[in-house]
Parts: C-alpha cells; sequence; structure tokens
C-alpha cells in the first residue's frame, strides 16, 4: 500500500529533527566533570603503582591534601633496580582509575585538568575497553606542569598517542577527530624519569579536578566535525575507528580551529 503525503511528511520532520539534535546537542555539550579530589572517596577509588612491584625503587602514595580539597600524588622516583631485577628500565610511578562502567565522551574535544605542580612533565593515560588488548594498550598526552602554581591544563584529545608498553605505535593513524573516546574504562597519570633527569628524584602533584569539554565552534566547523567524525560522534553509535569514513577532510586550521596551526 502506497504511503501517503502526510506519512513521508511525518517521516521528513523527524529526521530533520534528528540532524538538528545531533549538531545542537552532540556537537557542543556543556562541560562535564568527570573526576573531583575532594573526598576521601574519591581518592580511595584510585589505585597506585610504580617499578618496585618488578624490581624498581620508586614510591609513591596518593591520597587527600593538607586541607581536604584535594589529592596529591607524590614520591620519589629512581632509575636504579634491585640486584635480583630484570627489569631493563625503571624510575616511574603512577596513579590510575579502572572505572566500573564504561564513560562515553564522544561528544568532547578536550580534558582540562586543574592541577599544581612541580615542573615536571607527566602522562595523562587513557584506556580503551577494547577486544585486542589489556592495560599494556594506552593513550597517551603529555602533561606539562608549572612549579607551585595552580593551572589549568588543557589536553586535546588529537594529541594522545597510542602507545603499547609505554612505547609509541609506529604507523597507528588515528582519524582527524583523534582518539575514539566513545568507550574509556580508565584515567590514568604517570611520572616517568626522562633520559635527561636525575638517577633519583622528589615529584608532586596537586589535583583538584578533571572535566571534559568541546569547542565552541562556528557553524561551518561544526558540520565539519558533524562530518569528520558523525560514526565516532551519533548517538549510541558504539563506534570505533573501523566505522569512520575512509575519505575525510583535512583538520580545520584557521579560524574555525582553536588550536594553533601545527
Amino acid at each position: 500500500m502506497p504511503r501517503s503525503a502526510s506519512a513521508g511528511s511525518g517521516l521528513f520532520r523527524r529526521a530533520w529533527h534528528a540532524v538538528d539534535r545531533f549538531l545542537s546537542v552532540d556537537l557542543t555539550p556543556e562541560p562535564k566533570l568527570v573526576y573531583a579530589f575532594k573526598t576521601q572517596r574519591d581518592v580511595a577509588a584510585w589505585n597506585v603503582f610504580s617499578d618496585a612491584s618488578f624490581g624498581g625503587l620508586s614510591t609513591a602514595t596518593f591520597g587527600l591534601s593538607d586541607c581536604g580539597k584535594t589529592a596529591v600524588f607524590s614520591g620519589t622516583y629512581s632509575k636504579e633496580v634491585q640486584a635480583d631485577s630484570k627489569l631493563i628500565r625503571s624510575g616511574y610511578c603512577g596513579i590510575n582509575q579502572v572505572r566500573s562502567q564504561i564513560l562515553n565522551l564522544r561528544k568532547y574535544d578536550f580534558l582540562d585538568l586543574r592541577v599544581r605542580g612541580d615542573g615536571n612533565t607527566y602522562l595523562a593515560n587513557i584506556r580503551l575497553d577494547q577486544l585486542t588488548g589489556g592495560d599494556e594498550e594506552v593513550w597517551q598526552a603529555t602533561l606539562k606542569t608549572s612549579p607551585g602554581t595552580w593551572q589549568d591544563v588543557r589536553l586535546d584529545f588529537r594529541d594522545f598517542v597510542f602507545t603499547f608498553r609505554g612505547r609509541l605505535v609506529a604507523n597507528y593513524a588515528p582519524s582527524s577527530a583523534g582518539m575514539p573516546r566513545h568507550n574509556i574504562i580508565s584515567f590514568g597519570i604517570t611520572m616517568a624519569a626522562s633520559e635527561d633527569m636525575p638517577a633519583t628524584g622528589d615529584f608532586r602533584l596537586e589535583l583538584e579536578s578533571l572535566r571534559a569539554g568541546a569547542y565552541s565552534l562556528s557553524e561551518a566547523a561544526m558540520a565539519r566535525k558533524a562530518y569528520a567524525g558523525y560514526f565516532q560522534f551519533r548517538e549510541g553509535a558504539g563506534a570505533g575507528e573501523e566505522d569512520m569514513p575512509r575519505t575525510l577532510p583535512p583538520p580545520i586550521r584557521g579560524p574555525d580551529d582553536p588550536r594553533p596551526p601545527a
């Protein structure tokens, strides 16, 4: 039986409303508080690790600050190892939190961390729920701090790189939208001593909050983002990089892109 004109117009209206919701809500969400570090319960949800579990000599703690409204990740890294250790590299400590439920941040473009550091550069870590591996596969970005001052550090999702066992995976190219972020299961921060750092040293990183945010975009930039990242960003897609379009426009550069040119 042929559809009536009214039925066709109803389908069109529903499709138009779906597109309108996608453009107005999915691409321009309000900032989202992912983690706060204000209570003992907030801190207790995080794990502390170091190379000491494998024969290293680094130590770390994570707990509430003296003011009771922030958390402090601190300790001493050491590049030295115990005599019977089989470690090839040492000098690292970290914290992480494995979520009980998957976190979907497909609507967001960056993370904002409110921190007070010591001048060291840390690593921000994100793990995804995927079939190909466990905690050895991590997306990482550098977290640079200034000594003794509170600062808001912004980490664009496009700046995260894919690593395996702490090493960059060569020839791995995500889409222009950056790392997939619809299936996040873990966040973490690592102090990893670089080659130019002393053999041992203290570190201290105070954390107040971690929020996800999205850039304010012009209509043209929103349309480009919708096209480039539709399968990753659409509601209920649950899509990974394998579902992304194979031909994508280049990343935005210019007045519509809040990031400086590459």
